[in-house]
């Protein structure tokens, strides 16, 4: 059920709400208007190069933050090119070097292996 209390504190506030909403204006909208505009002209205006010089610093620094925090050259790849590569298997073994510390073979049978059924 409804509070009957609550309906009348809200008929209330709408009732004062309207009666604040019909009241008449301090300030003439026009005369409002005049004032906002004249304080809007007295702020400064960034000069034209010093946005140009701010742009140009963002730049340099997204340069050098992008330099600096980007990751250095793979090990892996130094690794390939100092030719480590993991010692000749068999011709039904796949190796993958995923990098210095992991390397995973895949050894292929015609039958399956030996413990487990079809690899």
């Amino acid at each position: 059920m409804k509070d009957p209390d609550l309906n009348d504190e809200l008929s209330r506030f709408e009732d004062e709400l309207r009666a604040w909403g019909a009241r008449p204006l301090r300030t003439p909208a026009s005369a409002a208007r005049q004032r906002v505009t004249a304080r809007l002209s007295l702020a400064r205006q960034p000069i034209p190069w010093l946005r140009l010089a701010a742009s140009a610093a963002l730049v340099i620094v997204l340069v050098i933050v992008t330099w600096v925090g980007a990751p250095g050259p793979a090990r892996e790849s130094a690794a390939v090119a100092r030719g480590s590569f993991p010692p000749p298997v068999d011709p039904n073994v796949v190796v993958w070097v995923l990098d210095s510390r992991t390397t995973v073979y895949f050894v292929l049978g015609p039958n399956g292996s030996a413990k487990g059924g079809v690899s």
